[in-house]
């Protein structure tokens, strides 16, 4: 995703242990995959990043199959939806499975996968402008 916004920053995985996060007034995307596993997980994430004070301009959900999100990971995620800027699913593309991370802003994208990068940097500048929170996508 890193390579796909064009942007050289990233935070890394999401620890318990985080108590500050300082994004030097750049909007805060957080990314996930969309298993029922990856659910709790990011309601965990969501509650810590909150907690430490930052705000999330966009959650973004990538698809980890060709299938439907699973009906637990839709729940789940639910749950935030309120708590960060905007919701945006990703859609699975086969050829970003296996490409390499500095590869990845080659691969030809779905108009779909296209649609949902706009609205992560329409949630992004929505973000720096001080606009309320939506759901995208």
């Amino acid at each position: 995703m890193q390579a796909l916004l064009g942007t050289p920053w990233n935070l890394g995985c999401y620890s318990p242990e985080l108590r500050r996060i300082e994004t030097f007034g750049r909007p805060l995307v957080l990314v996930a995959r969309d298993s029922a596993s990856a659910g709790a997980r990011v309601i965990e994430a969501v509650t810590g990043v909150t907690t430490a004070g930052a705000t999330i301009a966009c959650l973004v959900i990538i698809a980890d199959g060709s299938g439907p999100e699973p009906k637990e990971a839709t729940g789940r995620l639910r749950l935030i939806e309120d708590r960060v800027g905007a919701v945006v699913r990703f859609p699975f593309v086969a050829g970003l499975r296996y490409a390499d991370a500095n590869e990845a802003d080659k691969v030809e994208l779905p108009k779909k996968a296209v649609r949902a990068l706009t609205d992560i940097h329409a949630a992004c500048a929505k973000a720096m402008s001080g606009s309320p929170n939506e759901l995208i996508g």
